[in-house]
């Protein structure tokens, strides 16, 4: 085996051992113009284990094979850093990835660079998911527990910013960002609060009503105001809300992706009572895409509790829910809107068969809440 250094065409170097015209042994080959830099041992052209520096200030010390990181090793990346197994260039099996800043972390197994099987994310504010995971999305039996409302999250961005919504990784260390990965919660809520003291119906009953007493009791003053006035008022509305969707779109297609709490605002801001700020909020159950979909059951602290079916992150199907005052409304729901059934009442309901149903998917939440406990045994170990 000789040794020496070794100019290449494109400016870069390598200083160190060397065999049959491969680097062989130790050696240290850097890019060009001084960009990036690889210091380990080699064999026959390959490395082995070492420390790579990307032109970034990124690095990786740990195993390779063929040319791609396999095997331990520990990946530094801006404030985040990864500590694990590889698998072909990839985040494989087991890896523990935390911010150096925050409490955001992911614990647990992974596949292609994503978090799949089972694991245990923490968000930036101490809240934490545990249970299953596909393809880097919440998926199958989890339960969600949030840390009390005071202290949780505030939703501002209209982007996940899960550690999950960071896809897989290039080899010079940039990130793949995917857009349209789901979450949690409405922006303008709190991370890992889902459940709306009131029903969208009543929401919108309420509206309503504001709307009849305005129309009923306007002075006539205020009804004999010019027709162009109104129109001006009208256009200077509309034009205001083009530009604030013209915002919102804007910042859909153009914000870049953080690692935080862990949710997505859905489409619309809830209507939510004052909430001590020591309540907290549980959902145990199925997820599917990473939002709450299937069966579940989600429990705040100050009583409150939806046993039933979900859909995106909502109450929809059949279920049933207790509000802190001990009073019920069950029946079927669409998009958190009762649309079936009696509301908020101390006596049962009637109807036999929307009966029969909410006592199946009653049922049903409390085996997906006792599932979803079971994973996380099995995340956690």
């Amino acid at each position: 085996m000789t040794g020496g250094r070794f100019d290449f065409d494109d400016g870069g170097t390598y200083c160190g051992g060397w065999e049959d015209g491969k680097a062989h042994g130790h050696g240290i080959c850097t890019g060009p113009k001084g960009q990036g830099e690889y210091a380990g041992s080699w064999s026959h052209g390959f490395e082995i284990v070492g420390v790579y520096t990307w032109p970034s200030g990124n690095t990786y010390r740990g195993y390779w094979s063929q040319g791609k990181r396999h095997g331990l090793g520990v990946e530094n990346k801006g404030k985040w850093m990864y500590r694990g197994e590889w698998s072909h260039g990839f985040k494989g099996r087991y890896g523990i990835r935390q911010s150096h800043n925050t409490p955001a972390r992911y614990d647990g197994t992974w596949s292609n660079g994503l978090q799949d099987g089972y694991g245990i994310e923490t968000y930036g504010d101490g809240g934490t998911y545990q249970g299953q995971w596909m393809g880097g999305m919440r998926h199958g039996y989890g339960v969600r527990q949030s840390v009390p409302y005071g202290m949780a999250t505030v939703i501002r961005s209209p982007l996940r910013t899960s550690l999950a919504s960071l896809r897989s990784e290039q080899s010079n260390g940039n990130v793949l960002q995917d857009l349209s990965s789901p979450g949690d919660a409405p922006a303008g809520s709190r991370g890992g609060f889902v459940l709306n003291f009131h029903s969208d119906s009543e929401v919108v009953t309420k509206k309503k009503g504001l709307f009849r007493r305005g129309s009923l009791f306007g002075s006539l003053r205020q009804l004999r105001k010019s027709d162009s006035r109104t129109s001006i008022s009208s256009k200077r509305s509309s034009a205001r809300s083009d530009a604030a969707m013209s915002r919102i779109s804007s910042s859909d297609a153009n914000s870049t992706i953080s690692i935080g709490d862990g949710e997505l605002p859905d489409e619309d801001l809830p209507l939510e009572d004052h909430v001590d700020a020591t309540t907290t909020e549980t959902y145990m159950g199925e997820w599917k895409n990473d939002k709450r979909n299937g069966f579940g059951v989600s429990e705040r602290s100050n009583g409150m509790k939806y046993e039933g079916e979900w859909l995106n992150n909502k109450r929809h199907g059949y279920g049933c829910t207790v509000f802190p005052d001990a009073t019920k409304e069950e029946g079927k729901y669409k998009n958190n809107v009762l649309v079936r059934g009696i509301r908020k009442q101390l006596i049962p309901l009637k109807n036999p068969k929307t009966k029969e149903k909410v006592d199946r998917a009653v049922e049903a939440a409390q085996r997906a809440a006792a599932i979803a406990r079971s994973k996380v045994e099995i995340a956690a170990s």
